[in-house]
């Protein structure tokens, strides 16, 4: 088969065709483009620099960071409204910048606090140290006085569409449901015990969030964005067990990926961590794809049992771990194990030859020079 374009490579892989070798992109986050330019301050030339970096490498580019921006799923919470009026006052603890939010309403306030700490030159770590959903009533509060979710710009998926060309696809993320809660409205030990201490308030939150979440993503399929990140990895194979998964969280997670999907895009059910132990039940996603099959030690994903148990149909992401082996392993000893999988992955296909999640830094550029050129050499179809 004649060389194909990259864009042209994964649209024929979504469409279960026939494809020339195994498509090679490692998740790419802001943090490494700053590494590269030497500045986090890129200005409007934001986009451009991250294309520019794919295509450093060669890389059969799948990009994310084309997400509208500020985050809609934090920001969401601070849009004024006419019964929600928000308040947002940022204070310094040593190296910490604490962001707290405060937002009253006719029947009470909430509060939530973000704390985010630079950990390196070019990236922060971001977390909240205060939830606004503590009680049940808190919800309520919020259920009835948050504003609709805000109109879009979607201008930032569109450049980078056109940014990209045929040199791969743009890829809008979101969170899924259960993540949202988590990771902006909720204590991850109070959600877990939800639905077995209070299981109408936790299904009413999910239907709540999964209503919204659905609502952003319905207008950023407005695009022709044809791959769609869903984060999910907060309940995943060490947090939660397989019939939790099912029962509580894939019905409101499956919704999403049905709306996602019935055009014929691909949504990707994004658990970056420990899968083992949720491998059974993966039949039971409605996702087509799943990332990033992350293996030991920072996982656990075996690869030759995800082969045995997963649907054929499903395209696999990943695999490569960036955390120390892409970061610290010598170019001959990437070409290996790259060699390893795509010999196990080519006989089934539907596969992207990726990394675990998003690059780190401090990786050497001949060590991502070797991933991509092993991936060419080994993984091309017969």
């Amino acid at each position: 088969m004649k060389e194909l374009k990259a864009k042209e490579r994964y649209l024929r892989m979504f469409r279960g065709e026939s494809i020339d070798r195994i498509p090679v992109c490692p998740r790419v986050f802001e943090n490494v483009v700053f590494e590269y330019n030497k500045t986090r301050n890129l200005g409007d030339k934001y986009l451009e620099k991250i294309i520019e970096y794919y295509r450093l490498f060669g890389f059969d580019i799948i990009d994310w960071n084309c997400t509208p921006s500020p985050h809609f799923e934090m920001t969401d919470f601070t849009m004024e409204g006419p019964n929600w009026k928000p308040k947002i006052v940022e204070e310094q603890h040593g190296k910490t910048k604490h962001i707290i939010m405060t937002v009253e309403t006719p029947k009470g306030t909430l509060r939530r606090v973000q704390a985010i700490s630079k950990i390196s030159p070019w990236a922060d770590e971001s977390a909240l140290i205060e939830y606004p959903i503590k009680t049940e009533k808190d919800f309520d509060i919020l259920a009835e006085f948050m504003p609709p979710p805000y109109k879009l710009d979607l201008s930032s998926i569109n450049k980078v569409i056109k940014l990209i060309g045929d040199d791969g696809i743009a890829s809008p993320s979101c969170h899924g449901p259960f993540n949202i809660i988590a990771y902006c409205y909720r204590r991850l030990d109070d959600l877990l015990l939800d639905p077995l201490m209070s299981p109408d308030f936790y299904h009413r939150m999910m239907e709540y969030f999964t209503n919204r979440i659905m609502e952003y993503t319905r207008q950023m399929l407005t695009t022709e964005a044809p791959f769609y990140d869903i984060g999910t990895n907060i309940a995943g194979g060490i947090v939660v067990s397989p019939s939790f998964l099912v029962e509580h969280v894939l019905p409101y997670d499956n919704r999403l990926a049905d709306m996602i999907q019935k055009k014929g895009n691909i949504a990707l059910y994004h658990n970056c961590g420990y899968a083992a132990n949720h491998l059974c039940v993966y039949d039971k996603l409605h996702h087509r794809a799943w990332g990033y099959l992350a293996p030991k030690p920072h996982g656990d994903t075996d690869l030759d049992e995800a082969i045995r148990i997963l649907p054929k149909n499903m395209i696999l992401w990943g695999h490569v771990d960036q955390i120390d082996f892409l970061r610290k392993a010598t170019p001959k000893e990437i070409d290996q194990r790259v060699k390893w999988i795509c010999e196990k992955m080519k006989p089934r296909g539907n596969y992207i030859l990726g990394t675990t999640d998003y690059l780190e830094t401090e990786t050497p550029v001949e060590n991502i020079r070797a991933f991509v050129e092993a991936g060419h050499k080994h993984g091309r179809y017969e």
